[in-house]
């Protein structure tokens, strides 16, 4: 994405005179130990201020210049956006942003629910926990299979030349994916001969809860470069808390075994830990552990989501995970460890870039459900609401379709009431499924991950200001 202009050109003059002025509202004030950080939320750019200047500063502004000013503190102020006049209407620079990237689907992932079917019963899962009790189970053939994988090939080529949109993927997913081992190996070998085509990128994932494993899948896995991302909780006693087969029995040692196998085969695996009550506690003695025992070179928190009728989360659980998962990051980041949640929102901070969509499903994302429908969001494969495609109808148009042009909208950038939130610009919005099942709309907001941004934002601050200026 390109650099945001949040220059005001009404004040091209300040060599001259020096005209009323405000704070623009997309500067934001954090003060921690007698330093005031001026941050701006659209730029991400920070300027550290003693307190002593900053008031003077708001002095000035609210006297209109009438004192004597310090120039170049406040051209610097200036330039990046910090003060703006008066009527400097800032509200264009949301709508410029929003016409231009938002609202356009830009295709880059691909779900394949090979099957709903799982043979864990998680007691936070999110799939399972919101499919009614005569739910009827599916797993899908090859046919619609191929068929899938042909149109995210098309959807690639179609895709708009003058957007980036990262490395396209192909995420194999349930249930668990691998209770469909024939229609996996044989995607594997359409996938195959799409790239030998070069109409499909390398890129490719299996999300597995690791406890079905044999020398056929092990040997495509390792034959297609296939990533694995192993939903691991902890050690046993935490893992089993939660992760349990149909009868109640724990799956700890069984993926443990399956993750030496893959690591002796040489696969690239991550592990997916979900944050929950048995582990929130011990996040980071978990980590370590992890570290240690896998020799990790990713790894992915994820955060819980509600289910119907029942709240799995509330603000104190996203204020703690918050402070686990970035505690866990400083050692990541130590050792070289790539954690996908914090990273999302770093990799914008650093290379002062918009983070417009945290959900893959907003627009750049597509998943085909075992029987063949189409939808931007797997959670909900169950009710198919948002499944507004067939795989075997010819004439549908994930680029056109409102449901997905719908989806491709979201974004705080669309959501009046995040307009000038201090974390706009690396947000990214969150679940909207959450949102949804919280407020009974996509276009609602999860004050829960409002909590996480906001956290993570602040301490991005004051790490740099300790990485930079507290290193003078």
């Amino acid at each position: 994405m390109e650099e945001v202009n949040v220059y005001d050109s009404a004040l091209f003059n300040i060599e001259e005179r020096l005209g009323p002025l405000r704070f623009s509202k997309f500067a934001h004030q954090f003060t921690q130990n007698g330093i005031v950080a001026l941050y701006h939320s659209l730029t991400h750019q920070v300027i550290y201020l003693s307190q002593e200047i900053y008031q003077w500063l708001k002095e000035i502004i609210e006297n209109k210049g009438k004192q004597e000013v310090d120039q170049n503190i406040l051209k610097k102020l200036i330039t990046h956006g910090f003060l703006v006049s008066p009527r400097y209407d800032e509200s264009k620079r949301i709508q410029k942003i929003s016409s231009r990237f938002l609202g356009k689907p830009v295709f880059r992932i691909l779900y394949l629910l090979l099957t709903d079917i799982c043979n864990l019963r998680c007691r936070y899962c999110f799939i399972e926990g919101a499919m009614p009790a005569d739910y009827t189970f599916s797993s899908m053939n090859e046919e619609i299979a191929v068929k899938g994988v042909n149109l995210f090939a098309q959807l690639l080529k179609r895709n708009p030349k003058d957007r980036r949109f990262g490395h396209p993927t192909i995420i194999f997913y349930g249930g668990e994916p691998l209770l469909n081992q024939k229609v996996f190996l044989a995607s594997l070998n359409e996938i195959d001969r799409l790239k030998r085509a070069e109409r499909l990128p390398q890129s490719l994932s299996l999300i597995t809860n690791a406890t079905i494993l044999n020398e056929d899948v092990l040997k495509s896995i390792v034959e297609n470069e296939v990533a694995v991302s192993v939903s691991l909780d902890g050690p046993q006693d935490i893992h089993d808390a939660n992760r349990v087969i149909v009868d109640r029995e724990g799956t700890f040692q069984t993926v443990l075994r399956n993750i030496q196998k893959l690591q002796k085969a040489g696969v690239n695996i991550s592990i997916s830990c979900t944050i929950n009550q048995q582990n929130l506690d011990q996040l980071e003695e978990i980590f370590q552990w992890m570290v240690v025992e896998f020799q990790l070179k990713g790894l992915g928190f994820n955060m819980l989501l509600d289910l119907p009728g029942i709240a799995q989360t509330n603000e104190e659980y996203a204020r703690k995970a918050t402070e686990k998962i970035i505690a866990c990051y400083q050692v990541a980041r130590e050792k070289g460890i790539y954690e996908d949640r914090i990273m999302r929102k770093v990799k914008a901070f650093v290379k002062k870039s918009l983070h417009l969509v945290d959900c893959g499903g907003c627009g750049n994302q597509i998943v085909i459900s075992p029987n063949g429908r189409i939808g931007p969001c797997h959670a909900y494969v169950s009710s198919k609401r948002f499944f507004p495609g067939d795989i075997n109808d010819s004439d549908f148009d994930p680029f056109l379709d409102p449901i997905f042009v719908e989806w491709s909208s979201w974004s705080p950038f669309n959501i009046p009431k995040c307009h000038f939130c201090e974390a706009i610009g690396l947000c990214g919005g969150g679940c909207p499924y959450n949102a949804e099942l919280k407020f009974g709309s996509i276009w609602n907001i999860d004050p829960n991950f409002c909590i996480h941004s906001k956290n993570v934002l602040e301490w991005l601050i004051w790490d740099l200001f300790e990485k930079t200026k507290g290193g003078e």
